[in-house]
C-alpha cells in the first residue's frame, strides 16, 4: 500500500469504528401539524412517529423556541369524563409506531410567538432519551387535515 493512501485508510477505519448503529438510525416523523385555538394563545401538535431501528427509542419531550412552554399530554376517558394528563415519555420498540392525534396523545404548545399563524411552519424538536433531538417542521392549521 502506498504511503500516500495510508492517511485515507486510517481515516476510513477510524470513522467506521466510531459510528454506532444507534447514531445512524433515527425515528421517522410523518403528518406533523399544529392546530391553533382561536380564543386562547395555545395550540396542539399532532404527528406519527415510527421506529425503524433495531433498538427501542424513547421520546422524552419536545422543545420549540416559538412557544413559551411545550409538553406532551394524553387525553383519556376516566369514569365517563375526558381527562388530560402529562405524558412523561413514549417508548417505541423496534417496528412500533405512536400516533399523536386529536383525542389521544398530543403536544401542548403554550404562549406562541406572534409569527405562529395558519399557513406557516413551526420547527419543534423531538427529544429522545439518548440525548438526540429530531427537528420537525409542523404545518400550522386551523382545523384537522
Amino acid at each position: 500500500m502506498s504511503i500516500r493512501l495510508m492517511p485515507l485508510v486510517l481515516l476510513a477505519v477510524a470513522t467506521a469504528s466510531t459510528a454506532s448503529p444507534r447514531a445512524r438510525c433515527a425515528p421517522v416523523v410523518t403528518d406533523a401539524w399544529i392546530r391553533m385555538t382561536p380564543m386562547m394563545p395555545m395550540g396542539a401538535g399532532f404527528f406519527s412517529l415510527r421506529n425503524p431501528c433495531r433498538a427501542a427509542v424513547v421520546l422524552t419531550g419536545v422543545r420549540s423556541n416559538r412557544f413559551g412552554d411545550t409538553s406532551m399530554h394524553v387525553t383519556r376517558v376516566e369514569g365517563g369524563v375526558s381527562r388530560m394528563r402529562p405524558l412523561p415519555r413514549v417508548v417505541l420498540r423496534p417496528g412500533e409506531r405512536a400516533d399523536f392525534r386529536p383525542g389521544g396523545r398530543h403536544l401542548m404548545l403554550m404562549a406562541p410567538d406572534t409569527t405562529v399563524a395558519p399557513g406557516s411552519k413551526v420547527r419543534i424538536d423531538l427529544l429522545l432519551g439518548d440525548g438526540r433531538r429530531i427537528p420537525v417542521d409542523f404545518d400550522v392549521r386551523t382545523a384537522a387535515p
